[in-house]
């Protein structure tokens, strides 16, 4: 496993305000760059390591992942521009991604692919442990589309460098558009400038190491003269940036986050002007759906606005043209009902130049709804309902046209990649073929009912035939946190990629409880489970495991939990709060300290959803749940697995190091494993097949 690899890091700055009384005997261990909790990780790493490749079956089970990964890439992720294709490709060969651009044809497919950037030869010859952040909207510059901003991240943390990149020629380009690493975001207003927001040096930042300024940067002109056209208020979260519209109606958008469930969006003229807009505040975190000259966002609450009446949970639009009146800017396109809710801020809307596309779920099942505009209005054509453990969502955009990329899979149906939209139909781009023989199993979608009576649905994929009713070794994640939602895919990220195939091989069961926090039921859903009403997500997922118990399915010993970021919070909380439940806790990149959350990483930016430590209710509140606080000696715990990059500048690794330390020191069987690089996505079992054997053969050791 490629752990420790020392490094210079840089680390955001870490303000926010904390009683004094938060203050703890392993706080030392916050400092991600700190030599002495380095050497700690360092130790316990490699104890883990040694102890973990003692286990039965480790090798076993780490070639069959290699053999796995190496029988097929997974999925790639496409841009569309206009013309113009990009794919990025990862595989056991290019663990770290090739990027390619094609010409599309008239059905939109390109077949031409020509590979413009290689980035494991890139680490190798600049000697800097480089990852591409590829993904959401495509960031080159119209109406060409040759010339593009690549985000590069040193270690794989969010700090990156943003460098110019030539198509055409295949290079950077020479006295290009070019930032040192820090957190730091652009998008093109024209070929020549861009609308940019970054960290570094002495460039103003948030409490959560977020830039405070938006600036217009034109070519030629160094950083440091780019024109500052936005100021952030002291107390915001963050701004995102996004672009839309073309010629002279192109114009940036940028989206405030007060906290994480107040925005405001402001327009930027091509001529630098900035506007105001009556978007409502209170809406769902997308932090900016754009396309066609407008900016769509969902409502979290409903708002009235020149006399208008918008219900929650709405989607609206705001033309951005200068040319509409500013009467007619706001349009309702489309308000849920019947149990209908728009569940994934972030992949759930797909807008075009003329339409709007949706994924609507209902009780865990999904479909897709195009809205239309019209001189009169919006439209709305509703397909098909997809099968229960089947999602969709959408993976990218062209802002040239009204095609989307739309994912489709599910727990027994392969990843495939498809162009709708288009006038000839649907289109495939990516076919992926079975990697295990889904007949064997079955998806349900069940519903267990939580502590004050809330019925919470659950999915739940089993063998077909139970070898051993009552002992089947069954695995459970989740999330339940800021309105996002996880769905049914194929050996995706939340489920360990293809490290789940030997555990479904070998008899394991696998569910996924779709708790309060998330976004499954609407925005009310979400606010069930923030602050004071945290425990919620808890209870349900509590609830959801003690159905799955009275069903006759498994028992404790044979439960394990596993969980990322907020869903490592809720692995950790279930293990120190109902360590009866549990046989075994994989707790990855979690959050663990709620009081000292602001100190760490970005961790200031999350003080809405949590609450605040230095109110004195709610910081009761936090230590009733937060799992570092709740470890106490002498109580029977189930063993932890724990792990983190050095380099997780989101979270940072400060919380899953103090956690691993008090779990060792109060007698707790606690496994740490700590790699330099990966950042907040560590989890990579293409770059870190070897930590995914760990945990594996972690899961079935402890749950047999």
């Amino acid at each position: 496993m490629k752990m420790f690899r020392f490094a210079a890091c840089s680390v955001a700055a870490l303000i926010a305000p904390v009683a004094a009384a938060a203050q703890d005997s392993y706080q030392w261990l916050e400092a991600p760059q700190d030599a002495r909790a380095l050497e700690w990780a360092k130790k316990e790493t490699q104890d883990t390591q040694a102890r973990i490749g003692k286990m039965p079956g480790h090798d076993a089970i780490e070639a069959e992942l290699k053999t796995l990964l190496a029988a097929g890439d997974p999925p790639p992720d496409y841009q569309l521009m206009g013309q113009v294709a990009l794919r990025f490709q990862r595989s056991v060969a290019h663990p770290h991604g090739v990027l390619s651009v094609g010409t599309r044809g008239d059905d939109g497919i390109a077949t031409d692919w020509r590979e413009v950037l290689d980035v494991d030869a890139l680490r190798k010859a600049e000697g800097s442990a480089y990852e591409l952040h590829f993904g959401g909207a495509p960031n080159c510059a119209p109406p060409e589309y040759t010339r593009c901003i690549l985000s590069l991240s040193p270690e794989g943390g969010d700090e990156v460098e943003l460098r110019e990149f030539d198509l055409t020629t295949g290079a950077f380009v020479q006295g290009g558009f070019r930032t040192p690493a820090s957190r730091a975001f652009a998008a093109w207003l024209d070929r020549d400038r861009l609308l940019i927001e970054h960290s570094a040096g002495d460039a103003p930042k948030l409490p959560t190491g977020w830039p405070a300024n938006v600036a217009i940067w034109t070519r030629g002109t160094p950083l440091a003269a780019a024109k500052t056209v936005y100021s952030a208020q002291p107390t915001d979260a963050l701004m995102a940036l996004s672009v839309t519209g073309e010629g002279k109606d192109r114009v940036g958008i940028i989206t405030r986050a007060i906290d994480y469930s107040t925005f405001e969006h402001l327009v930027v003229r091509s001529d630098g002007r900035l506007e105001t807009t009556p978007v409502p505040a209170k809406v769902k975190m997308s932090l900016g759906t754009v396309g066609g000259g407008k900016l769509f966002v969902q409502l979290a609450e409903p708002a009235t606005v020149d006399g208008r009446v918008f219900p929650a949970e709405s989607v609206v639009a705001y033309d951005t043209r200068a040319s509409v009146p500013a009467a007619k800017r706001l349009s309702l396109v489309y308000t849920p009902g019947d149990g209908d809710f728009l569940s994934d801020p972030f992949a759930g809307m797909a807008p075009g130049r003329s339409t709007l596309k949706m994924i609507l779920t209902k009780r865990g099942v999904q479909r897709v709804a195009t809205a239309t505009a019209t001189a009169d209005g919006w439209t709305i054509a509703d397909a098909a309902a997809e099968p229960v453990g089947t999602s969709v969502a959408f993976a990218g955009v062209d802002p040239a046209s009204d095609v989307a990329i739309m994912k489709r899979a599910g727990y027994l149906v392969p990843n495939r990649l498809e162009l709708v939209g288009g006038a000839k139909g649907p289109a495939t781009l990516y076919s992926e073929k079975p990697v295990f023989d889904a007949s064997r199993f079955v998806v349900e979608l069940k519903t267990a009912t939580s502590k004050d009576g809330t019925l919470v649905d659950y999915y739940l994929l089993r063998p077909r035939e139970l070898a051993s009713p009552g002992k089947t070794p069954l695995l459970m994640t989740g999330y339940g946190a800021f309105g996002i939602s996880l769905a049914p895919e194929y050996l995706g990220y939340s489920v360990g990629g293809k490290s789940l195939v030997p555990w479904l091989t070998r008899g394991g069961a696998f569910a996924l409880p779709l708790i309060r926090g998330g976004g499954d039921r609407g925005a009310a859903w979400h606010q069930a489970a923030i602050r004071e009403k945290r425990q919620n997500s808890y209870d349900d997922f509590a609830a959801v495991t003690e159905d799955l118990i009275a069903s006759g399915l498994t028992s404790p010993k044979h439960i394990g939990v596993f969980g990322s970021s907020n869903g490592g919070l809720l692995a950790a909380v279930m293990g120190t709060q109902r360590p009866d439940l549990y046989g075994a806790i994989v707790s990855d990149v979690p959050l663990t300290d709620l009081v000292r959350m602001p100190f760490m990483g970005m961790g200031a930016a999350w003080v809405n959803e949590y609450g605040d430590a230095n109110d004195p209710a709610m910081r009761s509140v936090l230590e009733s749940y937060s799992p570092y606080q709740r470890v106490a000696a002498g109580k029977a715990y189930p063993p932890f697995l724990i792990s983190v990059a050095t380099s997780d500048n989101r979270v940072g690794p400060g919380h899953a190091r103090k956690l691993a330390a008090k779990l060792k020191d109060a007698g707790a069987s606690v496994y740490y494993l700590e790699d330099q690089e990966g950042g907040h996505g560590v989890s990579d079992p293409l770059s870190r097949p070897e930590l995914m054997a760990d945990r594996m053969t972690f899961l079935f050791t402890m749950l047999k």
